[in-house]
C-alpha cells in the first residue's frame, strides 16, 4: 500500500486548498496512510500537506515527514506502539510499523497517533481473505501479454476488492487500472477480469497496461471493508477528474481518520499470486 503515499500527499495539497487563490486560505493537515494485512503487521506512513503554491525541493519533501510521532494499534485485547523505521526505496521513507501484533481476520484495529499536541485517531476491520478461481495471461500484439483473473463472490454477503500488481523486481505494488470492485455488480456470481497495469504514480504520463512475455508478476488480491473502498474509490475518482480537463475535483475524499488529518487506516484480508507471462 504504502506506493500511493505520494499521490495521497498531493490530492492532499489539492483538496486541502483547491478553492483558494492564496496561501492564506492553506489549512495544515496531517496524511496518513496505514495498511494491517490478515497475518501481518501494521505499518503507517505520516506526512502533512502543503498550500498549492509550495515550491518543491528536496528540503521542503523532507520536511512533509513526520518522524517522531507516538503510533499506537490495538485490537481491544492487546497494544503495540509501534517502530520507526527506514526505507530508502519507497516514498515516504520513514514508516511506523509493527512487530507483534498480528492482523486477525473478524478483528477491529483502533489506530491512534499522537505528534506535536495533535492526537489522530482511526479504526478498521480486517476481513477475512479471497481466493481466486484462477489467473491467466492472455496474448496481446508481439510480446504483449495481459494479465486475467476469476473469481466467484459470495453469496448474500457485502463484498469489496482490491486489486494489485508488481514485477518481481519492484520494490512496492501497484494498483491496476480500475482497481476498486465492489460485489453490488456481481454478488454471488463468478466474475473474470482482464487487468491493465496501473502507473506507479499519478504523476506518470504513459506507461504500458501490459506485461510482456517472460515477465516474473506477483499479483495482491485483496478483501477490505467498506471505509476502506469508499476512500480508495473516491482517490481513483479523484485521479482520473484530474486527468480530464474537462472535469474538476468536486468530492472530498472519504477519509475515515478522526483529529486534524486525511487519510485512511484500512484492513485487507491479502493473498499474493506468482505467476510468469509466457
Amino acid at each position: 500500500m504504502r506506493k500511493y503515499i505520494i499521490a495521497i500527499v498531493l490530492l492532499a495539497i489539492v483538496l486541502s486548498c483547491k478553492k483558494e487563490t492564496k496561501t492564506e486560505g492553506y489549512q495544515p493537515r496531517f496524511v496518513v496512510e496505514g495498511s494491517i494485512e490478515q497475518d501481518g503487521y501494521a505499518n503507517i506512513s505520516i506526512t502533512h500537506n502543503l498550500p498549492f503554491y509550495t515550491r518543491l525541493d528536496s528540503a521542503q519533501i523532507e520536511e512533509i515527514i513526520i518522524k517522531y510521532a507516538k503510533v499506537t494499534i490495538s485490537d481491544g485485547l492487546e497494544e503495540e506502539i509501534l517502530t520507526g523505521s527506514y526505507d530508502r526505496k519507497l516514498f515516504p521513507y520513514f514508516f511506523y510499523k509493527g512487530s507483534s501484533l498480528k492482523g486477525k481476520a473478524g478483528r477491529n484495529y483502533k489506530l491512534k497517533i499522537e505528534y506535536a499536541g495533535n492526537i489522530l485517531t482511526a479504526e478498521t476491520m480486517v476481513p477475512a481473505r479471497k481466493n481466486l478461481d484462477s489467473i491467466w495471461f492472455e496474448n496481446r500484439d508481439g510480446m504483449d501479454r495481459q494479465l486475467c483473473i476469476r473469481f466467484t463472490d459470495t453469496p448474500n454477503e457485502k463484498n469489496y476488492y482490491k486489486i494489485y500488481t508488481r514485477l518481481e523486481k519492484d520494490p512496492a505494488f501497484t494498483r491496476t487500472l480500475l482497481s476498486n470492485q465492489d460485489d453490488q455488480y456481481f454478488d454471488g456470481k463468478t466474475l473474470d477480469l482482464k487487468l491493465n497495469r496501473g502507473a506507479y504514480n499519478n504523476l506518470t504520463q504513459e506507461y504500458d497496461p501490459y506485461f510482456v512475455a517472460g515477465d516474473v508478476v506477483e499479483l495482491k488480491f485483496a478483501t477490505l471493508p467498506k471505509s476502506g473502498f469508499d476512500f480508495w474509490q473516491g482517490f481513483q475518482n479523484e485521479l482520473l477528474n484530474a486527468a480530464n480537463p474537462l472535469m474538476g475535483s468536486t468530492n472530498a475524499l472519504k477519509s475515515n481518520i478522526e483529529g486534524n488529518g486525511i487519510g485512511i487506516w484500512c484492513g485487507y484480508g491479502s493473498t499474493i499470486y506468482r505467476i510468469t507471462a509466457k
